[in-house]
């Protein structure tokens, strides 16, 4: 006679876990059926592999259509790992039998739609609103996976009795259940059938709590109603691997619907490592790394409490709420902030798993690894600096797969900016340190194609299609450019010819030019044709040069912040592009906004053309003369000071002129002129170096020692030459 046996468990419970072992070592089955896509069959053995260490996710993908994948994440507590595992070690037949994901990937749009529309009500909710609970989780953790007692196999048959009335509650109100659960479990039924029908005698289903009623009472569906409802399922081509995954992405703050509140947690019910005093004695050992004091008479007096907190809830056991609590008050003296730190590490934990070198592999994962071995790049976890010569070709292809997969979302390097010997467009300064939850992100990346640079090629292509603004349009063609990606520099260009030819704003245009620049630089060094960028930047530079001081006139002073970084960024854009040929044209842009712009800008204006040697020193002691007269307001004054003196204050250290002129306003403000400009000075005066405030706070000291000092009549020389000897004799 055939027995069929359910387990409806709660994903990723550890004492779901060890109840499961429990009955299945008490009735050993002929079959483990489990929750799970049927086309992965082909991975099932793998569970068994040495090289095969949890946190894992199984992957399930379209080859046609690589954005389509599902992932099934598994931890060595997850009931599911252990039912595998059991049957293997057993030699047991353990099949998957949810619905393949080569008839689910078709349901996905509509089941959204579906569960978007379908009234929102949680059987769990009610029943842990009974128990004293507000959150189901809490309520299933307290009472199924943190009892502190012998593991139980007739726990399962309350569990299905439960779901049974939870399912009839549920009718009951007259909501039905989803198109997809239904479909979900009428395969499951299949499947089941399917080994009786193959002469298994003892089976065992491991499945989630709520499909348990659905599955137990098999022959109360009709067959034929289960393959009709089949039946019109179209099937795709799909294939499996195993991935490595990590407990963060593991936990339901990750936005993972199965998710649970604490992996690490879990990972020590399950050792059997959850013992308060280790928790936190582990805890205190974290924050006093981190500075805090948490003796260890701390950790003591953290126990206590918890048992408490435990026992006046009604709880056998503190959960991970009455562990925060408890942490946060006690070791971490209140700060909520310190206890992330805790979090971090012993409640989500950083438990990366492993996969073994021969497990199949996506096509992005396979051209990635090839890719990593051509450069030579270290696949290292620690934090190592790379300086990369774009003139050397090892250092080229390093470079151009970096920024490839930062395109893909994948940031294994992240390029540095350093200043000095080493600035320039044949040099890159990277800082790369591999995480192993990168290969999921590649493995998601794979919707895009199934090589690194095809990917890169499909994902820059699809952010082209939404970008509008020029800057953006400019932040793209950097990112092709330095990526080597040559197919998309045509349409790049294109489109920025289209969009820079009708911008009407001035300032898109200025904030275009610098990155244009830099773009040509890095085309050059990447030995890319890039004739067409010294085309468009030959027709926007004239174009910024002739309209930029307009915008420079009458604007408001937070305006004025935002359009003098614009002037300085095409500063920059003329010193590096033909400075020969566009500096004359830009210098007396800066003199019409020297004159007729506002304040702050024309302040700016007249440093830069100073500072060209467009403008004497004479002329700019005269400039700031006339702008720091008592004729103009305080405030305009201020505000042109701040312009001038924008990027540091060595020039009135090594110009005596410009400060003393400076000093002089400064001194020559009514008290009340003095309240309106101080705010301005002091930012202005705080932006510069601690040495040259050092500097310029002597300076004022002693332009205020000479005017405290009353002048003194000269003296005579032959009267002090007669002192001079007794004056020797004195002071030998």
């Amino acid at each position: 006679m055939t027995t069929l046996r359910i387990y409806g468990i709660r994903h990723h419970g550890p004492g779901s876990a060890r109840s499961l072992l429990e009955a299945l070592e008490t009735d050993v089955p002929d079959i483990v059926l489990v929750e799970g896509p049927a086309d992965a069959q082909d991975m099932l053995p793998w569970v068994g592999h040495a090289g095969l260490k949890p946190p894992v996710a199984l992957l399930t993908y379209r080859p046609k259509d690589l954005r389509q994948t599902a992932f099934f994440p598994l931890a060595e507590f997850s009931p599911e790992w252990q039912a595998i595992a059991f049957a293997l070690r057993r030699q047991i037949a353990v099949r998957w039998i949810d619905l393949p994901m080569a008839l689910a990937f078709g349901l996905e749009e509509a089941a959204e739609g579906e569960r978007q529309q379908a009234p929102r009500y949680d059987p769990f909710s009610d029943i842990a609103r009974m128990g004293g609970y507000t959150d189901p989780e809490r309520w299933w953790e307290a009472h199924f996976e943190r009892q502190q007692r012998t593991p139980d196999a007739g726990v399962f048959d309350v569990v299905l009795a439960l779901m049974r009335a939870l399912r009839e509650a549920k009718q009951a109100r007259g909501i039905p259940e989803s198109r997809e659960t239904l479909l979900r479990e009428a395969f499951m039924r299949r499947e089941i059938r399917r080994a009786r029908r193959e002469g298994f005698q003892r089976i065992a289903v491991v499945c989630g709590a709520w499909h348990g009623p659905a599955l137990a009472d098999v022959d109360a569906f009709p067959a034929k109603d289960d393959e009709a409802l089949l039946k019109p399922l179209k099937r795709q081509s799909t294939q499996a691997t195993w991935i490595p995954w990590s407990f963060d992405r593991l936990a339901r703050q990750s936005g993972y619907a199965a998710g649970v509140l604490a992996p690490a947690w879990y990972q020590a019910l399950w050792e059997g490592n959850a013992g308060l005093e280790r928790w936190f004695a582990r805890a205190a050992q974290l924050l006093r790394r981190e500075g805090f004091a948490a003796p260890p008479s701390q950790v003591i007096e953290a126990v206590r409490l918890a048992q408490v907190l435990a026992a006046l809830r009604g709880t056998p056991l503190p959960g991970i709420e009455e562990l925060r609590e408890t942490a946060v008050t006690v070791l971490c003296d209140g700060a909520e902030a310190a206890y992330v730190l805790v979090e971090h590490h012993l409640v989500v934990g950083d438990v990366l798993g492993q996969t073994p070198a021969d497990v199949p592999r996506t096509p992005l994962m396979a051209d990635f690894e090839a890719q990593v071995r051509s450069a030579r790049l270290p696949m290292s976890t620690e934090q190592q600096a790379l300086e990369l010569d774009l003139r050397e070709e090892a250092h080229l292809r390093k470079s151009r797969l970096l920024h490839r997969l930062g395109l893909l979302g994948v940031p294994w390097g992240r390029e540095q900016t350093v200043r000095g010997r080493k600035e320039g467009r044949f040099h890159e300064h990277w800082l790369v340190r591999w995480r192993p939850e990168y290969a999921v992100q590649l493995i998601e990346a794979g919707q895009w194609g199934g090589a690194i640079e095809e990917a890169a090629v499909h994902r820059l292509r699809w952010q082209l299609s939404s970008v509008r603004e020029l800057a953006e349009l400019v932040a793209l063609l950097n990112a092709a450019l330095r990526a080597d990606l040559p197919d998309l520099i045509g349409p790049l260009l294109e489109r920025l010819e289209e969009t820079s030819a009708q911008a009407q704003d001035v300032l898109a245009l200025a904030d275009a030019a610098l990155p244009l620049v830099e773009a040509l630089r890095y085309g050059h060094a990447r030995r890319l044709q890039v004739e067409a960028v010294e085309q468009l930047l030959e027709r926007l530079i004239p174009r910024v040069c002739v309209q930029l001081p307009d915008a420079c006139v009458g604007v408001q002073y937070e305006a004025a912040v935002e359009t003098l970084k614009r002037l300085l960024s095409t500063q920059r854009a003329v010193d590096l592009w033909r400075p020969e040929e566009y500096r004359s044209l830009w210098q007396a842009a800066l003199q019409h906004i020297r004159i007729r712009g506002m304040p702050l800008l024309a302040g700016l204006s007249t440093r830069l053309l100073f500072d060209q040697e467009a403008r004497t020193l004479e002329e700019a002691v005269r400039d700031m003369q006339l702008n720091l007269s008592a004729a103009r307001p305080p405030l305009e004054a201020a505000q042109w000071l701040e312009g001038f003196l924008h990027g540091g204050g060595l020039l009135l250290l090594y110009r005596p002129a410009l400060w003393e002129a400076v000093n002089q306003w400064v001194c020559a403000l009514e008290p009340e002129a003095f309240e309106q400009a101080l705010p301005l000075l002091r930012r202005t005066f705080s932006t510069f170096g601690a040495g040259e405030r050092q500097k310029l706070f002597a300076l004022a000291q002693r332009a205020q020692l000479r005017t405290a000092t009353p002048d003194l009549p000269e003296l005579d020389a032959q009267r002090v030459e007669l002192l001079r000897p007794l004056l020797q004799r004195l002071f030998d």
